[in-house]
């Protein structure tokens, strides 16, 4: 059994300051949700259509996950132990795509018995992963690039493991500080790496979820909860795409695959809780879409209010048609919060002549308040619209700054070029020059040629600004030509 290495390093901080994901590893499963590969299942794919800010149009993406003869595809265990290979890069500062490890701490991270059997499927997975091939259609995020690229790679290029028995070998030879296990990442997901394509991934929660399902779900929504709350899904996509369900399912059986994954997230306080009738609409016959709203954090302790803050809520909720014995109730009775949020939200539903207040409208924010209703689609409060109007206008601002810059940048480039010619051209004798011209006119536009002509007898200055142009343009071209020959 291979034991700790001196310099296994400690976890808690790991654990206490969140770990990190990939953003496309996140996207599409690329594992089976089961700890067995089903007889004759040697491929999966997966696929969607998302709308791309970038281009304003609709993009078809296809995930295509193929494992060797040998070891198959990777399995649901499989993926934990490359979620603990990525916080051991994180714990590296992702330096380097080759990464020094020990199965002993890879043990640690998943929270796995130090036994030798779990060693031994520490390294099935390592071999899985060795030869498990992605191939990408439009669907690998390059964040450099700022597109949905065609990718196809390994997870892993290289690995090597140091077993009990060289261990002992090389202790007896004194040499055990100069070998270690390692493995290396793949050259295309070690640069997503490094392009910080990576979000936070809260360890303490995915390690201790107990299905496949939930793990998955987890990672995905966890995702998609950074943009916003709530999020609706057609419910195949969601299930077959992005989970990693079994095709043949009909919705009756999506939804029943997917409830105890759901009820285990709800449970940990990461999903709002939702019946069945809310979690799911049916949009016809046989096609339904999920709806899944992160939980609410819980608010961190802060200062009570003071009594004039519930005397200013008391009015508030009376003038939108709350009785003041009611009101001074709800005061007494719910989170001040919790109370602000839900006149927010009323007031926005009776902008918009929401019918859900119509008809009572003191008396559905009454019970808004009293059963903490979820806020509806396309709501935002006063806090996000903040946050998005702040992040918008520094967007706008890094844009501004980054357009300077780069305008900074041509003038400084245009600047070089044309004192580089210039120089050039003073450097060259008067028949040298003359030559030159000659060769400047018979390789220039006829457009540039016959104005240049039209103005030289009548117009010596406007001649003078095409025949700047005439060879400026082609010193250019030939002095980037000869620098590109000499490799300057």
């Amino acid at each position: 059994m291979e034991q700790a290495q001196p310099e296994s390093r400690d976890f808690r901080e790991l654990f206490k300051n969140g770990g990190r994901d990939e953003l496309n590893l996140a996207e599409f499963p690329i594992t089976l949700l089961s700890d067995r590969v089903p007889d004759g299942c040697k491929t999966l794919v997966f696929e969607d259509k998302v709308f791309d800010q970038q281009t304003g149009k609709m993009v078809s993406r296809k995930l295509t996950v193929t494992g060797s003869d040998a070891y198959g595809l990777p399995t649901a265990v499989d993926d934990e132990v490359l979620v603990a290979l990525l916080q051991l890069t994180k714990l590296d500062g992702f330096r380097d795509p080759k990464v020094q490890f020990s199965r002993y701490e890879v043990l640690q991270i998943l929270g796995w018995k130090d036994v030798g059997k779990n060693y031994q499927r520490v390294e099935e997975a390592l071999n899985r992963w060795m030869g498990v091939t992605l191939y990408y259609e439009k669907a690998w995020w390059d964040k450099e690039a700022k597109a949905w690229i065609d990718a196809k790679f390994h997870i892993l290029d290289n690995v090597t493991i140091i077993g009990q028995d060289e261990r002992k070998a090389m202790k007896r030879r004194n040499q055990l500080g100069l070998f270690s296990s390692w493995f290396k990442w793949n050259e295309v997901v070690f640069k997503s790496f490094q392009a910080d394509n990576l979000k936070r991934l809260d360890l303490d929660t995915y390690f201790s979820l107990k299905s496949s399902v939930a793990k998955r779900v987890f990672r995905f929504l966890d995702k998609r909860f950074y943009h916003r709350r709530r999020w609706e899904f057609d419910l195949e996509e969601f299930a077959f795409e992005h989970v990693g369900l079994s095709r043949s399912y009909d919705s009756g059986q999506i939804k029943a695959k997917l409830q105890p994954g759901l009820e285990e997230l709800e449970s940990h306080g990461y999903l709002e809780p939702l019946g069945r009738e809310e979690r799911y609409s049916k949009v016809r016959r046989g096609h339904w879409r999920i709806i899944l709203i992160q939980a609410k954090p819980k608010l961190e302790a802060s200062l009570p209010p003071t009594p004039s803050d519930l005397v200013e809520l008391e009015k508030e909720l009376h003038a939108r048609g709350v009785t003041p014995s009611t009101a001074v109730e709800l005061v007494k009775g719910y989170p001040a919060e919790r109370i602000r949020l839900k006149l927010e939200v009323f007031d926005w539903l009776l902008s918009n002549k929401d019918k859900r207040v119509t008809k009572s409208p003191s008396g559905y924010l009454v019970t808004s308040i009293r059963n903490d209703y979820t806020e509806p689609k396309g709501f935002e409060s006063k806090e996000e619209k903040a946050k998005r109007l702040k992040a918008e206008v520094e967007k706008r601002k890094l844009a501004e700054e980054a357009k300077r810059a780069a305008e900074a940048e041509a003038s400084a480039r245009e600047e070089a070029d044309k004192r580089r010619i210039e120089a050039h051209w003073n450097g060259l004798s008067p028949a040298e020059q003359e030559e030159l011209w000659k060769e400047a006119l018979a390789k220039a536009p006829s457009f540039l040629v016959g104005q240049y002509r039209r103005n030289e007898k009548t117009n010596p200055k406007q001649a003078e600004f095409y025949w700047q142009i005439i060879l400026e343009s082609y010193l250019s071209d030939r002095l980037n030509s000869d620098s590109s020959k000499t490799g300057r």
